[in-house]
């Protein structure tokens, strides 16, 4: 009897309608708390993202921040033009010193990630990297080490290659 009812076409189009306006409201809550945090930026930031010392955040034209992803800033963190990060991207500058005896000090080292970047979904960008431009980082890779212009990273072990032309 219930599974009839909610089957119906008036309790579909009542749930259909509730979706909607469950969409709309979150899209506005993310342009809401993007303004918030970054009033200059045309940055698109979902509702979800954590930002950390967004005073630190510099973002070039049109980059786009996936759902559930953090950015730690506790040093400087700069996104170019046109990066998109997908959701559960982690971008953090901070860290701990091993060089120096326990308890162990915390440092922050500076971010750059270049005009065109793609970050896949579950990757992870430390401190004190650079990631040139137009270059993607695939799902899940831990970014350690500078990587040049036009490279594919893939894997936890940051496999570092050149992204080919004309695939053909």
């Amino acid at each position: 009897m219930l599974r009839k009812l909610l089957g119906s076409p008036p309790a579909r189009l009542l749930t259909k309608g509730g979706m909607l306006a469950a969409g709309y409201a979150g899209r506005f809550a993310s342009v809401c708390r993007t303004k918030a945090l970054f009033p200059a930026s045309d940055c698109i930031c979902h509702w979800s993202v954590e930002v950390k010392y967004p005073e630190n955040v510099t973002f070039g034209k049109r980059v786009i921040i996936g759902p559930h992803s953090t950015i730690g800033a506790s040093a400087e963190v700069f996104l170019g033009d046109h990066v998109r990060l997908s959701k559960r991207v982690l971008i953090e500058t901070a860290g701990l010193d091993f060089s120096k005896d326990p308890p162990f000090a915390h440092i922050a080292k500076p971010i750059r990630i270049e005009r065109g970047v793609w970050l896949g979904a579950g990757s992870m960008v430390l401190g004190g990297v650079t990631i040139g431009e137009n270059s993607v980082i695939g799902a899940g890779a831990v970014v350690r080490k500078n990587v040049p212009p036009l490279s594919l990273v893939t894997g936890e072990n940051c496999r570092v290659r050149p992204l080919e032309k004309n695939r053909g």
